[in-house]
Order: structure tokens, then C-alpha cells, then sequence
């Protein structure tokens, strides 16, 4: 007797356990596993940067990346937080520092500054090629340090507001790792470790704040962004684009680095593209890379 029962016991729970695995199998065949929607916008970005990778993985140097639609807020990055020597990139904080200096009431864009011998330096621009007494105003300084990279008007203008000040608008508008310690093309005291810096991703930064209006206000924004649309310099990111894809953007070249940050303007979007160079003995590979 009690060996039927301990039988008829265990039927029921080989019975029970059968049916509780049938009832899941056919659940789970009633409802397929459908896979997570993918928006085709999100595939496109990661063959991007997969792409880019590819390209960055063959380059004889240091590449750091920041590409960011500034529609969705995707963005691509690669070595974006690594600092650079930022070459002339320190202009575009520079030009803000300018009109956060005229905003404040303390400098007008029409007032002239003088040039003096020490401010000329070689490089890029013309003005190295006057006379030490020839008077510029502080606009035209600032376009030429902008749209054709002028060295010499650079130094003009930061002698004249000061690198403390320089240095504490940096601050002040937020970024944590661009600085402006030494002139440029001073370099003996780069020899001494002083060196000027900056991050993909504080350039990104920065011009995002400029596309939004942010920077010193709206109307100051404005005329940065024209300005950095005039640019004369246009053998980097600009090279190769469609025609009628507008381009707000400033390069820099010096020893070893490469670098060109800007925004590209199209219909569909606009981008951030920064691209910054270091360790490289080729400037015409550098500026391929950076135009593909």
C-alpha cells in the first residue's frame, strides 16, 4: 500500500513538472522575441565611427576626435578629453575674451592699438611686415587673427587685455583645461614647459555655446560666428565639401600639430567637427585626415 501511494506521488509531480514546462514552451512560442527598434539615424552614426576609427587607427600621429550633431546631441569621440597644444585654436577663446572685454565697458572694438616691435612675430598674417608705430583697431586685429590667422595682431591683443584677464574669462565661460600662458610662436619659453592647451571636446564645447548664443549674448555671438565664417584658411575641413555647405571654422598649425575645429552647416543638421593633431612629422597627411 504505502509503496503505490509513494508511486502515485511521484506521477503527480513528474505530471506536474511536464506540465508546467509545456505551458512555457508554447507561451514562449505564442511570443517571439522581438529585438529592440533601432533608429536608422543611430545605425548610420555607429558605421561612422566605426570609419573613423578605422581611419585613426592608420595615422602615423595623435588624433583627437569630437563630431556632435547639434540638433540631437549625438555625438563621436576619440581622445576628445586629451590635451593638445592648441597653436592658434586659443584664438577663438581669445575673440571671446575681446567682446566679454567690451561688454563689460572696458574696450572699444574701434579703439586703435599701436604696434610695437615685440609684437611681431612670424607665422601666418601680414601685418608682421609694417612698421613698428602703424595703428590698428581692435576689429580689424581681431578679423585678421581670425580669418587669416594673423600672429602678430594675436599678440597685439593679448598684451593689450592682459593674460590674467585672458585666463579668468576662460574660466568664466567654462573651460577647465584651455589656457593661454605664452605668446604665439614664442618658442623659448615653450622650451621651458609653458605651453598653451586645449581639449576636441572644449573646442566642441565652445562652438556649440557660440551656435546657441551663449557666449557674451546674442548680437556678440552672432559677429563671432560670421566672422569664423569668413575664414581664408580652407585647406582642412572645408576641403571637398559640396558646394553651398557653409563652414564657420578656425585652423592651427605649429610644430608637430595639425588641428581645424568648426561647424558645419547643412539643411538636414549641423555639426561640430573637431579634429586636433599631435605628434606629426607630415602636415599634408595630417590635413587629409582631417579633410576626410
Amino acid at each position: 500500500m504505502l509503496n503505490k501511494i509513494r508511486i502515485l506521488v511521484i506521477v503527480f509531480i513528474i505530471s506536474l513538472i511536464f506540465g508546467i514546462t509545456f505551458v512555457a514552451v508554447r507561451h514562449s512560442v505564442s511570443q517571439p522575441i522581438v529585438p529592440a527598434y533601432i533608429p536608422p539615424e543611430a545605425v548610420s552614426w555607429q558605421i561612422l565611427k566605426s570609419k573613423i576609427e578605422q581611419r585613426v587607427y592608420r595615422f602615423p600621429g595623435i588624433v583627437g576626435i569630437m563630431v556632435k550633431d547639434l540638433k540631437t546631441g549625438v555625438a563621436i569621440k576619440y581622445n576628445s578629453d586629451r590635451l593638445f597644444s592648441s597653436a592658434s585654436l586659443v584664438k577663438i577663446p581669445l575673440m571671446v575674451a575681446i567682446f566679454q572685454r567690451e561688454q563689460e565697458g572696458k574696450l572699444e572694438l574701434g579703439r586703435c592699438l599701436i604696434l610695437q616691435r615685440q609684437n611681431k612675430v612670424g607665422g601666418s598674417g601680414k601685418i608682421k611686415f609694417c612698421r613698428p608705430g602703424a595703428k590698428f583697431t581692435v576689429f580689424d586685429l581681431l578679423k585678421r587673427m581670425i580669418t587669416e590667422s594673423d600672429n602678430t595682431a594675436t599678440n597685439m591683443l593679448a598684451d593689450y587685455l592682459g593674460y590674467d584677464y585672458i585666463n579668468s574669462v576662460f574660466i568664466q565661460i567654462g573651460l577647465q583645461k584651455t589656457n593661454f600662458y605664452r605668446p604665439i610662436m614664442d618658442f623659448k619659453i615653450r622650451e621651458l614647459g609653458i605651453e598653451n592647451y586645449t581639449t576636441p571636446e572644449e573646442m566642441s564645447y565652445l562652438l556649440e555655446q557660440l551656435y546657441n548664443g551663449k557666449l557674451v549674448g546674442e548680437r556678440a555671438s552672432k559677429i563671432m560666428l560670421d566672422i569664423l565664417g569668413q575664414q581664408k584658411i580652407n585647406d582642412r575641413i572645408s576641403r571637398g565639401l559640396p558646394r553651398g555647405w557653409r563652414v564657420a571654422h578656425k585652423t592651427g598649425l605649429q610644430r608637430e600639430v595639425c588641428h581645424d575645429v568648426g561647424i558645419v552647416y547643412h539643411p538636414l543638421g549641423d555639426f561640430t567637427i573637431c579634429v586636433l593633431t599631435d605628434k606629426i612629422y607630415n602636415f599634408r597627411i595630417a590635413k587629409r585626415l582631417i579633410s576626410d
